[in-house]
């Protein structure tokens, strides 16, 4: 039998995860545990938990993954709002033919982060009863790894099989609910169907929501309480078109947390995990900064940064209304600290991102990962759905008015207006290429044409002079055969790697290999 090739060693990655404690993670390490004693108490298993979250975000393959916000950026740079320029770094996702190859490197990032931080998950759930401390910490730390657990296969039934309601039997990934380490012999499971991974991630927030207690009172927001269990279940069931219950999850969360960002907090460049708006996510310090590289991707107005890769498309900066601030953040810009009198990288910059602090190569800024706007939007998503209109039009336009835009009215498609909502509002989140998987929706993208710009600026005499720049757009109109942009494309899914394939004789002995590949 052949051993499972992408899960690690628990006890080996515990041990070298360990260099963290249980409170900060950016902490210096005061003891270091053997393999042995990991399960001993609650408060090593926890520790489990903290080298697993370190792993999953601060693990650097390349400048170009760094950690998960890789797939954030994979998303939404394959979607139809974002103009990935020509420097380096994710124009093969911008191209569409990153995750149809399948040992390229985004494909590995999705799986090995995801197996490895399951398997740690799987290791806590196991072990956790046994250990010694309070039944109160035993519940909240096995619920914290359940949710854990349950994000990750939220993300893989997101993104390596379609809509739930195209083919629920479709085959997805295998689904591992007990720790596998290097003396495991075990022959590789059998991939689950969508439908089924999609079940598990359920199952195990919902567990995570009973275990957890609302008196917690987490230390860090990147720690998993009752707030971030509801609002992954109010994500997960509205991918997996459980309209009502993730109207249910969503108003549960939004009596908890009704908070929206102003616009002076927006326009601060969401960088500081202490925002009130941000329910989880993943702060980042001087001294740890690994996942704050994406804001060298992100971020396309600040000086020194290395890519300012992700512009936004013209045509999609005309779907927001005058009068709403996110459309005055957007504007033509050239490469920040360029020479302006013969720069001619002319794109649309968003204002949106911009790092905290930056110094040379080094720079911080915090990663958001779920907040309340898109909450409202799930509320109003579902609740359209459902018929319920007058709760639809409030959570929506709860959004639109903190925004200074038109709000929606009875008679309009609340659906489908709802959903123009999250491109607009949750641009630059990771999220647009799940939005189109899981509706059955195409990539939209239209030839700018490279119109020209009237560009404006001050020279050093301080005199106002004007330069006929050609705008940039989307470059890529097509899939890589040359046919058009459809719905439910291969070259939407994230692949399942080689490696695995060759390794896991069991792999698509249940749910057979998709068609299209």
């Amino acid at each position: 039998m052949k051993k499972h090739s992408n899960l690690k060693n628990l006890a080996l990655a515990a041990g070298l995860l360990f260099t963290l404690t249980a409170c900060d993670l950016d902490t210096e390490p005061t003891t270091s545990l053997s393999a042995n004693g990991i399960f001993s108490s609650t408060e090593n298993a926890e520790k489990v938990l903290t080298g697993a979250w370190y792993n999953l975000q601060e693990s650097f393959y390349t400048y170009r993954d760094p950690g998960w916000s890789t797939i954030d950026l994979t998303c939404d740079a394959m979607g139809s709002d974002v103009v990935v320029n020509t420097r380096y770094g994710y124009a093969n996702m911008y191209a569409l033919t990153a995750t149809y190859a399948h040992e390229y490197y985004v494909n590995r990032v999705s799986w090995e982060l995801g197996y490895e931080t399951i398997n740690n998950a799987n290791g806590v759930i196991a072990n956790i009863d046994n250990a010694s401390g309070s039944q109160a910490d035993i519940n909240r730390i096995k619920g914290q790894a359940l949710a854990l657990r349950g994000f990750i296969y939220t993300h893989f039934a997101a993104t390596h099989s379609f809509a739930i309601d195209k083919d629920p039997n479709a085959v997805c990934v295998p689904i591992y609910t007990e720790p596998t380490d290097e003396g495991t012999a075990l022959t590789g499971k059998a991939a689950s169907s969508v439908s089924e991974v999609y079940a598990q991630a359920i199952s195990d927030l919902e567990e995570a929501l009973a275990l957890i207690p609302e008196s917690y009172s987490r230390s860090a927001k990147w720690k998993i309480d009752r707030q971030v269990v509801l609002g992954l279940l109010s994500r997960v069931t509205l991918y997996a078109r459980q309209w009502q219950k993730a109207a249910d999850y969503s108003a549960q969360l939004l009596a908890l947390n009704p908070y929206i960002m102003t616009e002076e907090e927006w326009r601060s460049g969401f960088n500081l995990i202490d925002n009130n708006e941000w329910i989880w996510g993943h702060p980042q310090t001087t001294d740890q900064q690994n996942c704050a590289y994406h804001f060298h991707y992100l971020d396309t107005t600040t000086e020194g940064i290395y890519y300012h890769n992700f512009n936004v498309d013209p045509f999609f900066w005309e779907k927001y209304d005058d009068g709403d601030f996110r459309k005055s953040l957007i504007h033509w810009g050239l490469v920040p600290g360029s020479d302006q009198a013969t720069n001619t990288e002319l794109y649309l910059r968003n204002e949106k991102f911009k790092i905290r602090s930056f110094e040379g190569e080094d720079g911080v800024g915090d990663y958001v990962m779920l907040r309340t706007s898109e909450i409202y939007l799930i509320n109003a998503e579902a609740n359209a759905r459902l018929g319920n209109t007058s709760q639809a039009l409030a959570s929506l336009n709860a959004i639109r008015s903190a925004r200074g835009a038109k709000v929606a009215v009875e008679g309009d498609d609340l659906v489908e207006e709802t959903l123009l909502e999250r491109r607009r509002e949750l641009w630059g989140e990771g999220l647009a290429l799940i939005d189109i998987i899981r509706n059955q929706k195409s990539v939209e993208r239209k030839d700018w044409g490279m119109q020209e710009v009237d560009y404006a600026y001050t020279d050093e005499d301080g005199n106002v002079q004007h330069r006929q720049i050609p705008g940039q757009g989307h470059r890529f109109l097509n899939f890589p055969d040359g046919t058009p942009y459809a719905p439910n494309s291969k070259y939407y899914l994230f692949r399942i790697p080689t490696s695995e394939e060759d390794t896991n004789a069991n792999l698509y002995s249940v749910y057979p290999k998709l068609d299209i590949y």
